[in-house]
């Protein structure tokens, strides 16, 4: 069972330690708010008060064989930096940062955070490619050039084989999976648990018209296949 210790159980650090507990991961949390731990201990492994600004604090809570450790502590951009140092220090192998700027993002670097996201500017950047690529159902950024995005098939896609369609040859890009929505026809969002998906779908998989199709390549490329008729 893999470990983390997250530092700040605000709306970001709670949802991240949430979902790392669904799939069976030990989470410690960490909050110098009395509320924000109290709120936690119903739903991850351990929640304690405590100020992770204080090197002997961490040092007391025997941390070195955690997997990793998520610090989101709002906007103190010196605590969050001074936190990061002591938790490198400490050993732990992969720290990732929520940082607030792209200063704070850098000094984080140079520090040696293994992962420094932004999630208000990924958010954003994700929503608006999703609202300006057409018949785009959700966007996942990979580089600057490439994506992953979940795409309506084109009317002359419908009914015919992956085979037959040449996606890469014509396009340059690759359909990874194909989404269903439920056999009961039920309308659900794109979402939703209840959706089936296969993954690395195979030259003969038909295109349907209820399926949304996951396409991984350039955004010039998946544009273009867009765009088809």
């Amino acid at each position: 069972m893999k470990k983390f210790f997250i530092i700040g159980l605000g709306n970001f650090g709670f949802n991240i330690a949430l979902t790392l507990v669904e799939n069976n991961c030990e989470v410690l949390g960490m909050d110098s708010s009395r509320d924000a731990v109290q709120h936690a201990r119903d739903f991850i492994s351990h929640a304690i008060i405590g100020d992770a600004s204080n090197k002997e604090v961490l040092e007391s809570l025997a941390l070195r064989d955690f997997d990793g450790a998520i610090i989101s502590i709002g906007q103190d951009m010196g605590a969050s930096i001074l936190i990061s140092l002591y938790i490198k220090e400490i050993g732990i192998p992969r720290i990732i940062v929520r940082a607030i700027s792209e200063d704070h993002g850098k000094i984080l670097r140079m520090i040696g955070v293994t992962d420094v996201i932004f999630p208000e500017k990924d958010m954003a950047v994700r929503v608006a490619n999703k609202l300006a690529l057409k018949n785009a159902m959700d966007y996942l950024p990979i580089t600057d050039d490439y994506g992953i995005i979940e795409v309506t098939p084109p009317k002359s896609f419908v009914g015919k084989s992956l085979k037959e369609l040449q996606i890469s040859t014509r396009f340059g890009c690759q359909i990874i999976g194909l989404k269903y929505p439920p056999p009961e026809g039920v309308s659900s969002g794109i979402d939703e648990k209840n959706y089936k998906i296969k993954i690395a779908p195979t030259a003969h998989d038909v295109i349907s018209a209820d399926a949304i199709m996951i396409v991984i390549g350039k955004h010039a490329d998946i544009d273009r296949l867009q765009g088809t008729h």
